[in-house]
């Protein structure tokens, strides 16, 4: 398997994985022929790559997190309940099944503890529109494999993930036409965005699911370590232990994802930056364990390096995750294809690094 850009499609290219729609339903599915009219429709979607077969990747096998399943009825259900609390929210209601919601959380929780030991290799592929909803889930199954990784109880587990899964439901207040703005918003439009948090926790307080720390999620997931977040401006240890680690979360996969107004970071550019914030934004110790599961060239992609070569990313390991495993196969500029094509574990051979993506 292979990811790959719209832009990079040839004829004959096989899907992969399959592709949903915002609604759970299947727009293309895996083992079908990528045909040009498809491309057109993805992109007028907002899907910026693919995942493709590869005949040179036929041994190579990725695990995701969640299986697909859980992640498409994660998403229906958070868009039913944003929908919904969209209609109430005037009312101060939560329109919720509080019980298929925790069900779901559970259901999140042990696929995850079944897959702690994985790096999160392969990225969502989303439409534009069902954004929202798909970030919420992958808010909840990052910060949680995190809080999983520094030994929080199921508990705790629970509480997390039920706040991250709601983190955003504060924007069923704000209107449409700001949240899918593409120019800068206005200060008024700014204020009300930075007040998404609190309109969330004052909603999920009426859910039977509600706790203190949950809600805290919901109410702290833009707050940060020099108190420059919002929307009270809490610094350090003031900040809920599990909203820092859905802070972190929340950032890599809105940065990760293609918005009204910018195009997608790649996974290492996200991890860049991570590294630069630091402590001045986020909790060392989370943030440490957050990329030590993140997968900076993922596998798939296409990297380039030092010495010119370039290849496939095969295999990822925990802990080093920006020195991939790589698949050798080509040479130069022009990336001639090798007579004979090799692996290469940059783990083991530190005189290389990668100096680029293609696509």
């Amino acid at each position: 398997m292979r990811k790959i850009s719209l832009e990079q499609i040839q004829p004959g290219m096989v899907l992969a994985k399959t592709i949903y729609g915002q609604a759970g339903q299947v727009l293309l599915s895996a083992g079908m022929q990528v045909k040009p009219q498809y491309t057109v429709y993805l992109k007028h979607l907002g899907i910026d790559f693919l995942y493709v077969k590869d005949s040179r990747m036929e041994d190579v096998v990725v695990d995701d997190l969640l299986t697909e399943e859980t992640r498409r009825d994660a998403r229906i259900l958070i868009e039913e309940i944003m929908d919904g609390s969209r209609d109430s929210s005037r009312q101060k209601s939560l329109t919720i099944n509080d019980e298929k919601l925790m069900l779901l959380v559970i259901r999140i929780i042990d696929e995850l503890l079944a897959n702690r030991e994985l790096v999160a290799n392969l990225q969502d592929i989303r439409t534009a529109t069902a954004y929202a909803f798909a970030h919420c889930v992958n808010t909840c199954v990052l910060a949680t494999l995190a809080a999983a990784k520094l030994h929080y109880d199921v508990p705790e587990l629970k509480m997390l993930a039920t706040g991250c899964l709601l983190h955003d439901l504060g924007y069923v207040v704000v209107p449409r036409e700001i949240l899918e703005k593409k120019q800068a918003l206005d200060q008024d439009e700014f204020e009300l965005i930075k007040n998404h948090p609190l309109f969330g926790f004052e909603l999920f307080k009426h859910s039977s699911l509600f706790t203190d720390r949950a809600g805290a999620v919901i109410y702290q997931h833009h707050e940060r370590q020099n108190g420059g977040g919002y929307p009270r401006g809490l610094a350090g240890d003031d900040i809920n232990i599990l909203a820092q680690i859905a802070a972190i979360a929340d950032i890599y996969d809105a940065l990760t994802s293609t918005r009204p107004y910018r195009r997608a970071y790649q996974p290492h550019q996200a991890v860049e930056m991570f590294t630069a914030w630091g402590e001045e934004y986020f909790n060392l110790e989370i943030l440490r364990t957050f990329l030590s599961f993140i997968a900076a060239y993922p596998v798939g992609c296409h990297v380039v390096l030092s010495n010119g070569n370039s290849g496939l990313v095969i295999a990822n390991t925990p802990g080093f995750t920006l020195r991939p495993t790589v698949r050798v196969l080509y040479t130069g500029e022009g990336m001639a294809l090798l007579n004979s094509p090799y692996d290469i574990d940059l783990t083991e051979t530190l005189d290389l690094t990668i100096t680029n993506v293609v696509g």
